[in-house]
Formats: C-alpha cells, sequence, structure tokens
C-alpha cells in the first residue's frame, strides 16, 4: 500500500506541475448512481467492514425523518433556487454593463466578497438548524427542509462564483482563481446526495425516503438506503481547524486517506481531482468495487477527515453476524451494524428456510410507542433499511404469526480515530446472496 501511495503522489504531483493546481475539487453533487461495478476476485478474503466518519461530541441528538411533497416547502426551496439564480443573471449584466476596466475591476471584488460573507452566513444558518434539531426545536423532517434549501442555495452561489471567475478572467492583471476555488470548495461542504433527495421529495420529483438524521451543534450525520444503495454523507466542524500547525501537502493525501480508510484504499483506486491550492481543503475520492468516497480533509493538524459522502452497493455491504429468533413457524433473521448503518432484515420460513413476504416494523424495547412500519420483506425475504441509534426491536408479521428481535447497535471503525481504523474489527460477513 506504501508503494500504490508513494505512486500516486507521483502522479499528482506530476498533475500540478503540469496544471498549476494541486487541491481536489469534487464534482458539483455526488450522485448515488454510478458505482464502480469491476469485478474484483480478492474482495471475498477482506474481513474488514469499511470506516466511518462519526461526531465527536457525546451531545447528539438522533431521529428519523421523511420528507414528502410539501406544497409550501417546494415553493419556498424554489423561491430560493430562483432568487440565486437571478442574483447571478443580474450581477452578470451588471458587471457587463461596466465599460471601464478599473470600475469593472472593483465591482468583480467587492461582489466576490460579498458572495464570501454571503457563504459564511449559509454556514451559520445551517449551523442554527443543526442547533434547534439538537435542542428539540425541529424534528429531523423539518431540518431535512432547511438542509434542501442550503443545498440548493449552496449550488446557485457556486455558479455565481464561477461567473465571477469567467469575468476575472477578461480584465487584464485580475486573477481570482483562489478565492473562487476555495469559495466553491466550502460551498460544495453544504451539498450532498441525501440533501438533494430531500429537495427533491418536497417537489414529488421522488417518494419520501426514511433518513437517519443524527445532529450536535456542530454535524450532522445523514444516512439512507436508495434504490440498492447504502448512501451516509457526514459534516463535523469541530474536526476543521484555523491554526497551521502540520498543514499537509497534496503529496501527503493518500497517506491521510489510508490511514482514516485502511480498507477502502486497500479495495480500490484512489483519484484526486485537480483543483485550487488556496483552500484549507483537501479532497480525496476512491472508487472501488460496489461503492465509492469522497472525504473532505481540513490540512492543519496533519490532516483530519471533517467530512465524506459514501456510497455502498447493498450486495457489497459487511454487516455483523445476524440475530436470530423462531417463532410461529417464522425465522426472523437480523444482520445489523452501527447507528445508521446498513441494517440487513431477512424473514423465512423456520422449517424450510423458504423467504418469507411479511410486514416489518421497527420499536423501542418496552415502549408503548407504536412502532414504524418500515414495509415488506421482498421475493428473497429481505428488507434493507438503516439501523436505528439506540436499542431497537424488529418485528415482522405474517397473517397470524409474529416474530421480534432486539438488538442494539455497533460501534462503527472510526475514522476519527487512526488507531481504531486500523486495527481488525470484529468478524463481519459480506451478504451477497439474497440481497
Amino acid at each position: 500500500m506504501r508503494q500504490f501511495a508513494a505512486s500516486i503522489t507521483a502522479l499528482l504531483l506530476l498533475l500540478s506541475s503540469v496544471a498549476g493546481v494541486v487541491v481536489a475539487a469534487p464534482p458539483a453533487v455526488e450522485s448515488t448512481s454510478a458505482l464502480a461495478t469491476d469485478s474484483e476476485p480478492a474482495l471475498a478474503e477482506i474481513d474488514n467492514e469499511t470506516s466511518v466518519l462519526t461526531l465527536s461530541d457525546d451531545e447528539d441528538v438522533a431521529a428519523f425523518g421523511a420528507p414528502s411533497a410539501n406544497l409550501s416547502a417546494s415553493l419556498s426551496v424554489r423561491d430560493t433556487r430562483i432568487q440565486s439564480e437571478l442574483r447571478t443573471r443580474t450581477t452578470a449584466q451588471r458587471l457587463a454593463a461596466i465599460n471601464d476596466e478599473s470600475e469593472r475591476r472593483r465591482a468583480v471584488l467587492r461582489t466576490l466578497t460579498e458572495l464570501e460573507i454571503r457563504a459564511d452566513d449559509l454556514r451559520a444558518e445551517e449551523r442554527a438548524a443543526l442547533a434547534a434539531h439538537t435542542d428539540g426545536e425541529i424534528s429531523a423532517s423539518q431540518l431535512l427542509v432547511q438542509l434542501a434549501h442550503v443545498h440548493t442555495e449552496a449550488a446557485e452561489l457556486r455558479s455565481n462564483a464561477t461567473m465571477l471567475a469567467r469575468t476575472a478572467n477578461e480584465i487584464d492583471g485580475l486573477s481570482i482563481d483562489g478565492r473562487v476555488g476555495s469559495v466553491r470548495l466550502e460551498l460544495q461542504t453544504m451539498r450532498g446526495p441525501i440533501r438533494e433527495r430531500a429537495a427533491d421529495a418536497l417537489r414529488g420529483g421522488v417518494a419520501p425516503t426514511r433518513t437517519y438524521v443524527q445532529t450536535t451543534d456542530d454535524g450532522v450525520v445523514l444516512s439512507m438506503v436508495d434504490d440498492g444503495v447504502y448512501v451516509r454523507e457526514v459534516y463535523d466542524a469541530s474536526k476543521r481547524t484555523t491554526g497551521a500547525s502540520g498543514r499537509i501537502t497534496v503529496g501527503e493525501l493518500p497517506e491521510v486517506i489510508e490511514r482514516a480508510y485502511p480498507v477502502i484504499m486497500q479495495r480500490g483506486e484512489f483519484n484526486s481531482p485537480t483543483g485550487v491550492q488556496a483552500s484549507n481543503i483537501f479532497v480525496g475520492k476512491v472508487r472501488y468495487m460496489g461503492g465509492d468516497l469522497t472525504a473532505y480533509v481540513d490540512r492543519s493538524n496533519d490532516g483530519q477527515v471533517f467530512r465524506e459522502v459514501q456510497r455502498i452497493r447493498l450486495d457489497e455491504a459487511y454487516v455483523a453476524q445476524s440475530t436470530n429468533s423462531t417463532r410461529s413457524g417464522l425465522e426472523l433473521r437480523v444482520n445489523p451494524t452501527y447507528a445508521g448503518g446498513p441494517l440487513r432484515i431477512e424473514l423465512v420460513n423456520a422449517a424450510t428456510g423458504d423467504p418469507v413476504q411479511g410486514n416489518i416494523s421497527v420499536g423501542r424495547p418496552d415502549s408503548n410507542e407504536q412502532p414504524t412500519y418500515l414495509g415488506r420483506t421482498n421475493a428473497n425475504g429481505v428488507l434493507w433499511t438503516t439501523a436505528p441509534g439506540d436499542e431497537f426491536v424488529v418485528q415482522a408479521i405474517r397473517g397470524n404469526s409474529f416474530v421480534s428481535v432486539e438488538l442494539t447497535p455497533e460501534d462503527p471503525m472510526n475514522v476519527s480515530d487512526p488507531t481504531d481504523s486500523l486495527v481488525a474489527p470484529p468478524t463481519h460477513a459480506r451478504v451477497v446472496a439474497n440481497a
């Protein structure tokens, strides 16, 4: 792996010497599709689960939300997009109408400063929403609506920044590429596939999706199962710093990613797109059999992952050995992982092992609350969802037959603790058949 990292480092340095840029820049939106599907014979030999970024603050709140078609919220998100687009077009027209080059230069710099301030304000709005959820002032679904707003405006602000860069290139001696690249990267950390899915659901474009939401005042974990793929996005501001001690170079990025995600780096292909160097953020991307990772690294303190977006195909997901329960001729098998991780539920005939299609619900032990209905197991007797944050009970009903299993989420492999990430985790099994 060290030889692999060294080769990648040499490639990155070669690219930077040609293009004059060295830091990774992610795509506009991380899609939930197009996962790597190349064959990998050695995959079955890997028994480790992948590492995940977790929130460092113990004062967290976890819940589930599923924003659905909502006219008021949809109109609000649409208005956010339209107003941002209008501001971008108005600004472009205003700058184009300035004939004096010196005056246009000042106008571009002034507009860029205003955009940077707006990006800071948008981050403050996100932080306020996270705090409101943590304090119990808003529900998980309400938080997802607000994050959809942030996602939408961040996209339009990125377009505004791109327009300013194009305008600046037409002015002799004016270069704002560094500042533009920095603000675009910052805005990208406020976007993500689950936030985009929430915005689409509000418009009625997609069905509501049960989404795990965990927050602190400084961070958020979002995860869901969508069309056979487990999707996870995390942001933790507490892992960012304004200091410059131990500031890593782009050549050290593969080693940082390997330290945080050893199994993913072992299984995959590291790729760091070129971008700008002015930001304190590096971005590493890894594609591997059945999944991909985008990790945002704070360059200070020898590099620390503060944001990740992961996608893992369910037929390649690693889950704990199943906990089983048999009753009334039914056998319920549940393969848990960590809080918010992919949860596999299987219902079979206790005598024959044949798959059974039944209704699945999840609830709390010894609770008077009505369990949450998740859906029916498929033709293979399987249903995937995301695991709750605390002890939970999975219930299955088929006709008059009932069976349940009580479980506790496991501890994940923690990206934030290199020692934890590099030690061998508990035995896990990759479920391939009957997904």
